[in-house]
């Protein structure tokens, strides 16, 4: 199951109550449990997801169909398919990795270094934006690629993708 883990802003921003969020329980998918922040670039709304296990991430632009509790699931599995193929992952380990999560539901974040971790990382994408040139000039692939190489004290100074890549290997 995919427990998505939102900030106070995103449950404010796609309408989801207090009373929509689930107690958490332990995830039995490979990049386990995600966090969703959202933030502006310039003055476009992003959405940041993170794994928490992983700390993999990626953003998507807010587009002009408002987000509401059903489309916000579709974005993650959307964006995360994505952000697998490019970096050249077999359509099966895809699969795979994304099975768990046809079920999904609300919870708040209850992880404080996480949460930390997630901040770091907004503030990151958003200086990389800028330092790129802003969201005109930028080649956000790069960005999010980047990002992801990064090493991460709270995952043993690994990157996340060699994290992500190891836990996928061992579907296979």
């Amino acid at each position: 199951m995919l427990y998505l883990k939102c900030t106070a802003d995103v449950q404010k921003a796609i309408g989801l109550h207090k009373n929509q969020l689930s107690p958490i329980e332990p995830s039995d998918a490979p990049l386990g449990h995600w966090m969703v922040n959202r933030f502006m670039v310039e003055r476009r709304k992003a959405y940041v997801f993170m794994s928490e296990s992983t700390l993999l991430s990626f953003i998507l632009l807010s587009g002009k169909v408002p987000m509401t509790p059903q489309r916000l699931p579709d974005m993650l599995i959307g964006g995360l398919v994505q952000l697998l193929q490019m970096r050249g992952l077999p359509g099966d380990a895809i699969a795979r990795a994304i099975d768990p999560y046809i079920e999904f539901s609300y919870a708040k974040n209850d992880s404080r270094a996480a949460m930390g971790c997630m901040n770091d990382m907004v503030w990151r994408y958003q200086s990389m934006v800028d330092y790129m040139g802003g969201l005109a000039h930028c080649d956000l692939t790069e960005i999010i690629f980047k990002m992801n190489k990064t090493p991460q004290r709270t995952i043993g100074w690994a990157n996340s993708w060699d994290v992500a890549e190891s836990k996928l290997r061992t579907l296979s």
